[in-house]
């Protein structure tokens, strides 16, 4: 499939996972465990693309003030429901909440839009299990996620690839897991949950960034807002869900790199791939400028290992960084000219309520920008950075 000459590869969507599709996946001994969360079990009546489908509210943090009044809400239909109050920006039409279960009804739309491949990331809500003290409960969980992916992926191997997801409270057991699928195609990255708050660049995930270069497999950053492990600022954005929907995402993209990067980990390992998902991309230049002057007058707070700025590394071809469709074809041209063309891709967030289904291809193929600049937000650089994917520029 080609749209006006141009494959489409999505860098950033998501599935669920809901609990309809991951029960029969769970083993009797985890599906025993699940009870005792009965009480955070939701079923969805209101929330795009999960109509009817099962998921847990563990550990949602809820953002109920309208900004000038005095204090929050203190019902949650209030605000329209917070925290899951922004509306779709394109009032046309919605995803089928059977993408969450059937995987080819992911195809159809993805064949509306014009997209030949999906990367796809668990939603929010399955990061619940992070904060929750059964931490065998949530290896179980994870561990049924990775064989529901596997069959969901598997029916078409050719357009659907998802990630490995690592639990920072079980490094051995997430290395186990990760060797467990070395050998198949679906999984093209790895996403690490953190517990208690625990760094990104903590020296005990030090053996997931070894396996992960081993594997091949890209390291994704991604920012849930509202579900643990928690973006930055979620105690201090004045109980808004626009102050904290607005900074999460772009400060935790800031952080991430940064720790990563001053961590010495790309340096370490030389083949490591490393992706910011979901972030925006406007922010990027602005960033690198800053992290490059602090690694010049603050050396003595980073690892003896980040020997070269940070931007160098940025900039090296092992990191990408999706977009945020919404910030246009104006920034978008300004960061490619400043950073160059080989770091940006395309990204929907498909089939959440911030994505511009169905019109998100066509929204960027009208953007005034050179043919191979385009060419390869729309494919190349996602190819590059999902090279486990086997497609090729």
């Amino acid at each position: 499939m080609a749209r006006n000459g141009y494959r489409i590869f999505d860098s950033d969507t998501h599935v669920g996972p809901v609990m309809e599709a991951l029960n029969a996946y769970l083993t009797d001994t985890e599906r025993a465990r699940l009870p005792a969360w009965d009480a955070k079990k939701k079923v969805n009546v209101h929330a795009g693309g999960y109509e009817g489908h099962t998921t847990y509210t563990i550990g949602e943090r809820s953002y109920r003030r309208k900004l000038g009044m005095a204090s929050a809400f203190t019902d949650k239909t209030s605000l329209a429901g917070a925290p899951n109050i922004r509306t779709s920006p394109l009032d046309i039409s919605k995803p089928s909440a059977q993408v969450q279960i059937d995987p080819a009804v992911r195809i159809r739309e993805m064949d509306i839009e014009g997209i030949d491949v999906n990367f796809i990331l668990p939603s929010a809500w399955f990061g619940g299990f992070s904060s929750i003290d059964d931490a065998e409960l949530e290896m179980g969980m994870y561990r049924a996620y990775h064989r529901w992916m596997s069959d969901y992926c598997g029916a078409y191997p050719d357009r659907l690839g998802g990630l490995i997801c690592v639990s920072s409270r079980n490094v051995a057991g997430s290395i186990e897991e990760i060797r467990r699928w070395k050998n198949v195609r679906w999984p093209w990255g790895m996403l690490v949950y953190t517990a208690g708050g625990l760094p990104l660049d903590h020296p005990d995930l030090e053996p997931l960034w070894a396996e992960a270069q081993e594997q091949d497999l890209v390291v994704a950053l991604h920012t849930f807002t509202a579900y643990p492990p928690y973006a930055p600022g979620g105690q201090d954005t004045w109980e808004s869900r626009f102050l904290q929907t607005s900074g999460a995402h772009p400060w935790c993209g800031q952080r991430n790199i940064a720790a990563l990067i001053g961590a010495g980990v790309m340096e370490r390992y030389p083949r490591l791939r490393v992706g910011t998902l979901e972030a925006g991309h406007g922010w990027l230049p602005s960033w690198l400028l800053r992290l490059d002057e602090f690694h010049k007058t603050m050396r003595v707070a980073l690892s003896d290992d980040a020997k070269r700025k940070p931007s160098e590394y940025a900039l090296s071809g092992r990191y990408f960084q999706s977009i945020d469709i919404f910030e246009g074809e104006k920034m978008t041209n300004a960061v490619c000219d400043m950073l160059g063309d080989h770091v940006l891709m395309f990204g929907s967030d498909y089939p959440h309520g911030e994505s511009y289904y169905p019109e998100s291809v066509n929204l960027v193929m009208k953007w005034n920008m050179p043919e191979e600049r385009k060419r390869k937000l729309f494919w190349d650089n996602a190819v590059k950075f999902y090279a486990r994917s086997g497609h090729r520029t």
